[in-house]
């Protein structure tokens, strides 16, 4: 997760998952970008070490299934904006830097998005929201607003980050998380390269 706050998102969630399966690991600041580091700097990222114990993965080792690791997947909680997205492509080039045999095994890498906007008829309580509808771009949010005079009626709340979702959402969103959960797919070697382009300095 980024930080304490996606933290406490995730823990809330795992009230519905359970423990058995799921793990949370909360990241401090953005990952080193391992393709511009050396050795001693890798061997020397706390961040970086932890992961690797927490997920049981070797620098050392190729690996063709996700048999010997601790965990099947990583599920990458960040905020919707641009630090997120790049913590993000951080982890991912880790991955692809070190195991490329790993970002290409579908369901391997995911991230989990919440909505960036919700939307409600108005009621007297939380209670009483009806049709409510939630928006994970903003480009999908104002689309909706322009058919629907404006938002006239409706009531909304904007969701900064992660950390701005309570405790109760947290829990809506782990019961349903299909809508949430999204798996990156590797098509071929063109996705390997935009990925050593973005961080091979």
């Amino acid at each position: 997760t980024e930080g304490d706050s996606a933290k406490s998102l995730a823990v809330a969630g795992l009230s519905v998952v359970g423990r058995d399966k799921y793990g949370v690991f909360p990241l401090k600041g953005k990952v080193l970008n391992v393709r511009d580091a050396n050795f001693k700097q890798v061997t020397g990222n706390t961040e970086i070490q932890n992961l690797l114990k927490i997920m049981g993965l070797d620098i050392k080792r190729e690996y063709n299934d996700t048999r010997g690791l601790r965990y099947g997947s990583i599920m990458l909680m960040t905020d919707q904006d641009h630090d997120g997205s790049h913590i993000k492509g951080l982890l991912i080039n880790l991955v692809h830097h070190w195991w490329p045999s790993l970002v290409k095994l579908d369901g391997f890498l995911k991230e989990f998005v919440t909505p960036i906007v919700k939307v409600w008829k108005e009621g007297k309580r939380e209670i009483d929201r009806k049709e409510e509808k939630c928006f994970f771009t903003q480009t999908e949010y104002e689309k909706w607003r322009k058919r629907a005079n404006n938002g006239k009626g409706w009531k909304s709340k904007y969701y900064k980050g992660l950390g701005t979702s309570t405790a109760k959402e947290a829990k809506e969103y782990f019961k349903d998380l299909e809508q949430h959960e999204l798996s990156f797919k590797y098509h071929d070697d063109e996705d390997g390269e935009a990925i050593d382009l973005a961080f091979n300095k």
